[in-house]
Order: structure tokens, then sequence, then C-alpha cells
């Protein structure tokens, strides 16, 4: 499978590159972006994030064995976020992020329906997961608004802080995905 390209009425979502280091680091470096992420550190280290993309690119190379893979989402030709799917040889979880200038404007929304619609058209999996910070009640709505429904709550590693946070999980399945729920 070669590199997808998702078109939205207002977003490119595509694959990582090496040289988005640079735009990740301006906004995975504000730490009210960070501190809703489980796997961020804070400050944001730019060796490693050479390697996470550098990892990110090499996973398309062989979808079917992936482990993950990693999405980043483009407005008017410039980075503005990012999502990947996790744990892609059980059911996968998707994670999202936004750099904080463009909160609050359905981009995140737009990007997770997209890439969801992606996964369960180039897939099988019959099922997908997502969890949020509670604490982060607009990452909630966005995966409401994109249809996974509250299972229950978990804890959430955060790098940045240190600690685990309480978390809301959701899943969202392909029936009801496809059924627009």
């Amino acid at each position: 499978m070669s590199r997808p390209v998702i078109r939205t009425e207002r977003l490119v979502i595509r694959a990582p590159c090496p040289e988005d280091l640079d735009r990740c680091a301006e906004l995975l470096g504000d730490y009210e972006v960070a501190k809703m992420l489980s796997r961020v550190p804070y400050p944001y280290d730019l060796e490693q994030g050479r390697q996470y993309l550098a990892r990110s690119v090499q996973r398309w190379e062989n979808v079917a064995e992936a482990d993950e893979l990693g999405f980043h989402v483009d407005h008017e030709g410039k980075l503005i976020g990012g999502l990947g799917f996790k744990k892609l040889q059980e059911t996968p979880e998707i994670g999202y992020w936004l750099g904080r200038p463009y909160w609050g404007k359905g981009f995140m929304s737009e990007a997770l329906r997209a890439a969801v619609g992606w996964v369960f058209e180039n897939t099988g999996h019959e099922r997908l997961a997502c969890e949020a910070m509670t604490e982060n009640p607009a990452s909630i709505k966005v995966m409401e608004k994109a249809g996974f429904r509250a299972v229950g709550e978990v804890g959430c590693a955060s790098v940045s802080r240190g600690e685990t946070l309480p978390a809301i999980r959701s899943e969202l399945t392909r029936t009801d995905f496809l059924n627009g729920h």
C-alpha cells in the first residue's frame, strides 16, 4: 500500500516526513498541547522527535506489519497537527493532537472522521478505541462527534507531566461508523 493522502474540505491528511520536525517541535513544544498527550515530553526533545519521525516514515513501508501508523494534518499547506493509530495488530487506538493556534475551528473533528474512514476502508478492523484525559473536554467532544462512545475510565500516563491522569476510553465500531452514529 502506498502512503495515503486523504483530502477533506479543508485539510490534507498524509504520512509524516522528516521535514516535519521543526514544525512538530514548534507545535508540540507548547506545554498546553504536550500536557494532554501521553507520549510527548516537555520540553520537546528534537532528537526523540527525529527518531519518532524516522520510525513513522519506516512504518509506511510495510503497512501490513506495522504496529502503528501516523498521519500529519495540513491546512493551507502548513502542518497543524497529527493523529496516529497504535496497536494495529490488536484493537487499534487512535490518538491525536492539534497545535494551539488551530483549536476550536473543527479541524481535528474533520481529520479524525477522515482517518477513521481510511482505517475502516483499508483494514479488517471492526472496532477502534480512543482515550482522552477527563480534563480535556475538547478532545472528548472530538471523539463524540466522530461517533465514539464512552466505555469506561482508564489511566493515561503523561510523559510531560510524569504522572498518570484519569481518562475516558471510547470505542467506535465499523458498523456504527458506516451507519453514521
